[in-house]
């Protein structure tokens, strides 16, 4: 690692830089520390024209150090291109310890946009799921308000605050936004967890026309709203040995003897490369349609 110790008035920040906006407290924390310390992990910047370098990553330590009255930071100068120095700067501001989750959504739809990716080419760059990378979207569907009021609270109880999981069962009341405020009112007040909120929105999908009833409803209750009126025979159920599908559902299972006959012996690299990404694909669709699926069901 070649670290080089450089003015920083011949240092600009980038003007693509995805954030905007920075954190006056924690600056001046920042910016305390290394009055005393130094700054311990230099910063990237990428050289722009004679003699002049353009911030990759570092913005914060940069600003910090110009409030800290230094000079000179140690930087280490990498030749990127506008695409990976953008990757870079969000993987950067995605480690933050005090970002929200819809400023992380933000950040995946301006990337998406910006290089025109997919769902699955962000979550590579990224060193993510395609499946957290489009959870994460879904929160910018919701309305603003609700979206801002999104907290991260893993392995925690939500007490009474909207959580990522929330918002999945939330979103699926988009149409009907005064039911949707009301639900989010029925979270903080009763501090639902994500599971009784997904009761709940089952029910209000299944039964609409007994909203105002299933809004007042104890959470234990709500299964009723949604249970089948009747349940299958269970004599009959003793003697059948396998479900009945629906014609769509039965074309899925006669097309899986296919998949699991495919052998890979005897077969060139690139014809095996082909079948990775064939299955890659399917596998897209399929997550796709489950989870289109657990949307209708309300699950």
């Amino acid at each position: 690692m070649n670290i080089q110790i450089i003015p920083l008035d011949r240092i600009a920040v980038d003007p693509t830089q995805p954030r905007k906006q920075l954190n006056e407290e924690s600056l001046q924390g920042l910016a305390d520390s290394i009055r005393q310390h130094g700054v311990l992990n230099p910063i990237t910047v990428t050289v722009d024209g004679s003699n002049r370098y353009t911030i990759v990553t570092g913005e914060r330590r940069w600003r910090a150090a110009q409030m800290a009255k230094l000079t000179n930071i140690p930087t280490i100068v990498s030749e990127v291109s506008p695409d990976e120095r953008l990757t870079q700067q969000l993987i950067e501001n995605l480690q933050r310890e005090d970002l929200q989750p819809v400023e992380k959504a933000r950040a995946y739809q301006f990337i998406k946009e910006t290089l025109h990716l997919t769902n699955r080419e962000v979550a590579r760059r990224l060193g993510l799921s395609e499946r957290q990378v489009g959870y994460s979207l879904d929160l910018l569907e919701l309305p603003e308000e609700i979206g801002e009021a999104v907290i991260s609270t893993p392995n925690r109880p939500a007490e009474g605050q909207l959580t990522e999981k929330h918002a999945r069962f939330l979103k699926q009341l988009n149409t009907e936004p005064e039911l949707q405020t009301a639900v989010v009112e029925k979270i903080k007040d009763e501090k639902l967890t994500g599971e009784q909120t997904g009761k709940l929105v089952k029910a209000l999908r299944k039964k609409p026309e007994r909203a105002e009833e299933i809004m007042q409803s104890p959470t234990d209750h709500l299964a009723d709203f949604f249970a089948e009126p009747s349940t299958p025979d269970l004599e009959e159920a003793q003697t059948t040995s396998t479900p009945a599908f629906s014609a769509y559902a039965q074309k899925i299972l006669d097309f899986l003897p296919s998949l699991t006959g495919i052998s890979l012996q005897n077969r060139s690299a690139a014809e095996v490369r082909q079948i990775e990404d064939a299955l890659t694909s399917l596998q897209m669709t399929v997550e796709s349609l489950l989870k289109s699926c657990r949307e209708t069901l309300g699950e």
